[in-house]
């Protein structure tokens, strides 16, 4: 018998209630809830984070984590809905869960990812006021040794990033009517979305680079090495308005998987909006791969200003 709203409590799962918290997150048993805790532990994550609907005898009806981000932002994920009236149960804890962001000036955004292959699994999300951002396509390909050199038009370079000044400048110019989740930069102060690429620590400088025509920067191409070391991706590739439509999308990505190759990783992974029908037919003729379809959600917790 399902418990009434009324009967429902929204709290952060102490002690007695972590395990089962943690198993009904992971739709699993108690040894690979044990594990998450574990990870946690190591992760430094704040046990408030953890979230739990219980009912008036103290059982977990629904789970949900608050994992936290460099660049201001935070990514909420929910225990699995099987059938549809655990929807709106799940949209309350994530709401609850968002409007707990609010006492902090740590996170600004909210976000979230689902299975584009489940339209449960959204309900939620877009019932606790998070926008719908895009599907992505996430894909990735064999880190090759050797690839292509760029061919590079007369008057224009690739050269790396020289400050943060002239990047925030050019990322900016790149945000102009892109096709890859409109309207996202909006929701983000561009030192957030800068501080988001860096992750939180020092990046590997050869895997950025700037595409310069006559000397200004017109592209960017922004690679980073996974958190686990195991691959490479591709945080960010765009380029500014005036210099789309000339073949110079393949030229900088070009140029960043011959800069990937000199590293050890075997795979490139990355995900790009399934809308932008341009860079889907690029990144396809450079070999890679749709290995699955995820659902894109964010919502602002504090001004973006």
């Amino acid at each position: 018998m399902q418990a009434s709203p009324e009967q429902v409590r929204l709290v952060t799962a102490g002690p007695a209630l972590r395990v089962s918290a943690a198993r009904r997150l992971l739709g699993s048993r108690q040894a690979e809830a044990l594990w998450l805790l574990r990870r946690l532990d190591e992760d430094g994550w704040r046990p408030d984070d953890l979230w739990c609907a219980v009912d008036a005898s103290d059982r977990v009806l629904a789970a949900g984590l608050i994992s936290r981000h460099p660049g201001r932002t935070a990514s909420l994920s929910l225990s699995p809905c099987v059938r549809p009236e655990e929807v709106p149960l799940a949209a309350r804890l994530l709401d609850r869960m968002a409007c707990s962001l609010q006492a902090s000036t740590e996170v600004a955004l909210a976000q979230g990812m689902t299975d584009a292959e489940d339209p449960l699994a959204s309900q939620p999300f877009t019932q606790a006021g998070f926008q719908d951002l895009a599907v992505l396509a996430c894909m990735e390909r064999t880190n090759r040794r050797n690839p292509a050199a760029p061919s590079l038009p007369t008057g224009f370079t690739l050269e790396p990033v020289a400050g943060d000044e002239e990047l925030l400048a050019v990322l900016r110019a790149t945000y102009e009517e892109t096709l890859d989740c409109p309207g996202l930069a909006d929701l983000r102060r561009d030192q957030d979305i800068l501080d988001g690429h860096r992750r939180g620590k020092p990046h590997d400088a050869g895997l950025w680079s700037l595409l310069r025509q006559e000397g200004k920067a017109v592209g960017a191409a922004l690679l980073n090495v996974s958190l686990d070391g195991d691959r490479i991706e591709v945080a960010y590739l765009g380029l500014a308005k005036s210099a789309r439509g000339k073949g110079l999308g393949a030229v900088l990505l070009d140029g960043s998987l011959l800069k990937a190759a000199e590293r050890p990783q075997r795979t490139i992974t990355l995900a790009v909006d399934e809308r932008n029908e341009p860079a889907l037919r690029l990144y396809r003729s450079r070999g890679f791969r749709t290995t699955v379809r995820r659902r894109a959600f964010a919502r602002p917790v504090q001004s973006s200003t």
